[in-house]
């Protein structure tokens, strides 16, 4: 019998919770957390399991992952467990003390999300006024901090 290979990559939609209210949101996320979200523990139970599997890529999205007051713990472990850890982001949380402390958490990549060209049709999609601005300075954030990490 053959042994079947793991999947490449998981992503794990870490919250529900969310600061932007995006027109196109698959996650129905909201101001608040799921009443079923995993606690601290059960995340660290459910990223170890991953990381037995054989699975190597994590990406946390959700919702904004930001938004989740026990993400960089979450994080460091899903790292300390030899995950590659990328993060789906808004953008907006994003300054360089937050950046900083995603590097420092075992985050290796971050993707910012943009939706358009302009900031008019960004912010329009995010349903927020200046979303693009932030976003673009959250990767701007995560530049600085990537230059001195593996961060990309």
């Amino acid at each position: 019998m053959t042994k079947t290979a793991p999947p490449f990559l998981v992503s794990y939609a870490i919250t529900r919770r969310c600061n932007l209210k995006c027109k196109h949101c698959y996650s129905d996320a909201s101001e608040t957390p799921a009443a079923d979200e995993l606690t601290t523990h059960e995340s660290s139970k459910l990223l170890d399991e991953i990381a037995d599997w054989g699975i190597k890529l994590l990406i946390f999205d959700g919702g904004e992952p930001l938004c989740r007051e026990d993400f960089y713990e979450i994080a460091n472990h899903a790292s300390a467990r030899g995950l590659r850890v990328v993060v789906g982001t808004n953008g907006t949380l994003i300054d360089a003390p937050t950046a900083a402390k995603m590097r420092i958490a075992g985050v290796q990549a971050v993707a910012i999300s943009i939706d358009g060209a302009k900031p008019e049709t960004h912010d329009q999609f995010r349903g927020e006024e200046g979303a693009f601005n932030k976003a673009l300075n959250g990767a701007q954030a995560c530049k600085q901090a990537c230059r001195s990490s593996s961060m990309l």
